[in-house]
């Protein structure tokens, strides 16, 4: 399984142009009005227009209604769409898009399911006043190692300085990163970016190199 980099809260379009050039291909776009890193449906439809096809875009949403996710998939062109909604109060499946369903983590009993109709789950730290962006890292080992990882996003707190380790003690599909990429809240660091990604290609060379090594030695 192939770890990707998502670089969230992409606010303008020369961050997203830079961003993709480092070679990450997953972008975020938050329509929570609540968010530092708020960016209009319509200005981030003009952002994505101007994208390599190969990039995919995830539009944040918070408690939505159906009728407002269908309307912001609509104007604003994402091609996922990342809900922050506690409970799930209507079919995910009616999105018709792959959806993330996040999850805050905080110091208690943790819910590490999957809703049904959703796509990913992403775990990102609990804070008392902000969804996601926090910069903050909440406790790895609480992951069960039953959780398909193949399903799984890593948020919260992941930065050059500390992805290796996330990468090689959780092993997510996606690793997601706001604050961590950044030099200014909502402007994205070109080198924390090129750093980000280049851990996650060393990390997806070694997990090749030690399956081709198990391969020659017959290992199961």
């Amino acid at each position: 399984m192939r770890t990707r980099l998502k670089i969230c809260g992409i606010t303008h379009a020369e961050d997203a142009r830079r961003v993709t050039e480092l070679g990450v291909d997953i972008l975020g776009f938050n329509f929570y009005p609540g968010s530092p890193r708020y960016v209009a449906p319509r200005e981030a439809a003009r952002i994505i227009a101007t994208l390599p096809p190969t990039v995919t875009t995830v539009g944040i949403l918070v408690n939505p209604t159906l009728e407002e996710a269908i309307g912001v998939l609509h104007l604003s062109q994402v091609n996922w769409l990342q809900l922050y909604l506690e409970p799930p109060h209507f079919p995910l499946e009616a999105l018709d898009v792959p959806i993330i369903y996040c999850r805050r983590i905080g110091n208690g009993p943790a819910d590490f399911s999957l809703p049904e109709g959703a796509d990913f789950l992403l775990l990102d730290a609990y804070h008392p006043q902000h969804l996601g962006g926090t910069g903050v890292a909440f406790n790895w080992n609480q992951i069960p190692p039953s959780l398909p990882r193949e399903r799984l996003i890593l948020a919260g707190g992941i930065r050059p300085e500390n992805i290796r380790e996330a990468l090689h003690r959780v092993r997510p599909a996606i690793v997601d990163v706001a604050s961590g990429a950044e030099r200014a809240l909502g402007h994205k660091d070109p080198a924390k970016v090129s750093a980000l990604q280049e851990a996650v290609l060393q990390f997806n060379l070694h997990l090749l190199e030690t399956q081709f090594v198990q391969q020659k030695d017959g290992t199961p």
